[in-house]
């Protein structure tokens, strides 16, 4: 079967997913418009990249709609991609796409014959997510309309699709109450036998550590340091730590960007505020900025204890492979985090908002070794729900049906 393939970057998480078509006998094309820094060779894949004719924006947009702009601009360098695929003669009877940026709007238009399949990780809500869980429960009337027409192009993608898939049943719940029940919940999965035999492996710690073995290993990773992920809080409840914990290194992994959200207000980033105001020990502070995957795997083998925050949000992949990995999690007691950790079993869950709560939670685990065990061995046990083979499987049956 002839597939097409298409996010704005790749591979995203069609990582495994595009390589195993290849591998079952499928013709497959990926259509994107950037790769990821960590992308593997395709595989068999064969890559095809558009791009916008413009960029997206201006004076005389209407704020609500800049988003639909940009998503439109994608479609349409997408759709206008396609063309090189029918001066080929290459017609897909599938399509598979990611649904947000907008690279999948006019796919449909340029082979309708196909069928298709959408990847759906998120529907805005101005109340019951992220939102208002950021602001204490007071959104602006401008924000929540403009949070209304940020669906536009979503709707419009579920519209043309024959299945819909989405990651986790708290992304799923997000949508409309009419449409849930026609979304199937396939999480892509994390890598849980390679990442549970990571501490048999003797791994070196990170050359940042002292050698000296009664240091204690707390780390934090999140593709950008920002509010979504409880930046501000972590810091303070890492210093907490710090304090209450001489012996207590830190390992943060991640990049200065805001992924998601809104910038500081005040224009600086999070880590020159955390360095500088956050009240973190620098000599048990480390940065270790955006790692391949070899020194992340060093960077969960070492680790104690390992802090997750999130706002009701997308579940972050390094929760799961943490997870996975066998570390001792202190996380925020959140939906989608309470979808795949039981507080007291496999995590001491807190509340997002409390840094001297979570301090407490992770010194706790830190002087009871037993305890931190049972819960790193239970959340170890609760990751093989999400194994890369599962996801793999369960995204075969919707593709082969």
């Amino acid at each position: 079967m002839r597939i097409l393939i298409s996010h704005t970057n790749y591979p995203a998480q069609f990582r495994r997913l595009a390589p195993a078509l290849v591998e079952a006998g499928h013709d497959v094309v990926f259509l994107h418009a950037n790769n990821e820094w960590h992308a593997p060779p395709p595989q068999g894949v064969k890559l095809l990249r558009y791009a916008p004719l413009r960029a997206g924006g201006g004076g005389a947009i209407h704020p609500y709609l800049r988003r639909l702009e940009t998503a439109v601009l994608q479609g349409q360098g997408a759709y206008r991609a396609c063309d090189q695929l029918k001066q080929e003669s290459w017609q897909p009877e599938l399509i598979l796409n990611h649904v947000g940026f907008g690279n999948g709007l006019y796919l449909s238009d340029a082979f309708p014959q196909a069928r298709r399949i959408g990847l759906f990780e998120w529907y805005y809500n101005a109340f019951g997510s992220d939102v208002d869980f950021l602001r204490r429960g007071q959104v602006e009337p401008d924000r929540q309309l403009r949070l209304r027409g940020w669906n536009a192009q979503i709707l419009l993608e579920l519209a043309a699709c024959d299945r819909a898939v989405c990651p986790t049943r708290w992304q799923r719940q997000q949508f409309p109450a009419r449409w849930r029940d026609q979304i199937d919940v396939i999480h892509e999965g994390v890598d849980v036998v390679a990442l549970a035999g990571l501490r048999q492996q003797r791994r070196p710690r990170p050359d940042c550590l002292p050698a000296d073995p009664a240091v204690e290993v707390v780390t934090y990773v999140s593709r950008g340091f920002e509010e979504y992920r409880g930046f501000p809080q972590a810091v303070a409840a890492l210093a907490e730590l710090q304090r209450l914990r001489p012996q207590a290194h830190v390992l943060l992994v991640g990049s200065d960007v805001v992924a998601y959200g809104a910038p500081r207000f005040d224009g600086r980033s999070w880590r020159d505020w955390a360095q500088r105001e956050g009240g973190l020990d620098p000599e048990r502070t480390h940065w270790l900025g955006v790692l391949q995957c070899e020194a992340y795997h060093r960077v969960l083998a070492c680790s104690d204890v390992h802090l997750y925050l999130t706002v009701p949000f997308v579940l972050s992949w390094s929760l799961l492979e943490a997870m996975a990995a066998g570390c001792s999690i202190v996380a925020s007691a959140t939906p989608p985090v309470e979808e795949v950790l039981e507080h007291g079993h496999s995590a001491l869950l807190v509340d997002f908002f409390d840094p001297m709560e979570q301090a407490q939670a992770m010194a706790s685990l830190l002087a009871h070794p037993h305890q931190r065990f049972a819960m790193a061995g239970a959340a170890q046990q609760a990751a093989k729900a999400y194994g890369a083979d599962q996801g793999l499987e369960a995204w075969m049956q919707v593709i082969g049906s």
